[in-house]
């Protein structure tokens, strides 16, 4: 009996590293795939704190520009500015990895590797599912739900909840490939926002 037992314990440690593995992989291909779409700009829709909003998102490599409900914020890989059009501010800071990764909803593609556990969740014919949970108290979020097109292996839906229990959720609603930025495209531009307030707090 206790070979028996034994040997289940053997196969479903098994199954669930080879679950993770599948989890990961598909990941690894989302990675690829907003990789080889090069500069891109994501539409979404956000649900956040019991609050709705929508807008878009211009990507390239760790740099964004993110415009959503009246508020800019900007990165260039370094600074950040987050502009709030009701204030006519802009607050100037050096933001840590877990700042950014608040401020980014694709940022789950730089740490599902990094201190979180991958695995399998409700798939479908058009998606697969994969949750990643926090390995560590201190992660920037204890759960991430991903969603991913089968045909283009494109994030369609993300879900983060932090390690404070607020989630947010994000569904993409379009995605455009190939885009020309230039490295202003993700800084602050004082001329087009002449009212705006700069506060720097670096």
């Amino acid at each position: 009996m206790k070979k028996i037992i034994l040997l289940l314990a053997v196969m479903l440690s098994l199954v669930n590293v080879a679950i993770a593995q599948d989890a990961t992989k598909i990941l690894d291909k989302t990675s690829a795939a907003i990789k080889s779409a090069g500069s891109s700009k994501i539409g979404f829709s956000v649900k956040s704190d019991g609050e709705a909003m929508t807008g878009y998102i211009k990507l390239q490599g760790q740099k964004f520009v993110m415009n959503a409900a009246g508020q800019i914020v900007w990165f260039d890989g370094t600074t950040m500015w987050n502009y709030v059009k009701k204030n006519e501010e802009v607050n100037v800071t050096t933001p840590s990895a877990a700042e950014v990764s608040k401020m980014n909803p694709y940022s789950f593609l730089s740490f599902y590797k990094k201190g979180y556990s991958a695995k399998m969740g409700k798939s479908n014919a058009k998606e697969y599912e994969v949750i990643l949970t926090a390995k560590e108290a201190s992660a920037p979020y204890k759960q991430v739900v991903v969603r991913v097109s089968k045909s283009t292996s494109y994030p369609t839906f993300i879900s983060m909840t932090s390690s404070k229990g607020g989630t947010m959720s994000v569904s993409c609603t379009s995605f455009a490939a190939k885009q020309n930025y230039t490295d202003a495209t993700f800084r602050f531009d004082k001329k087009k926002f002449p009212k705006a307030e700069v506060i720097d707090l670096r």
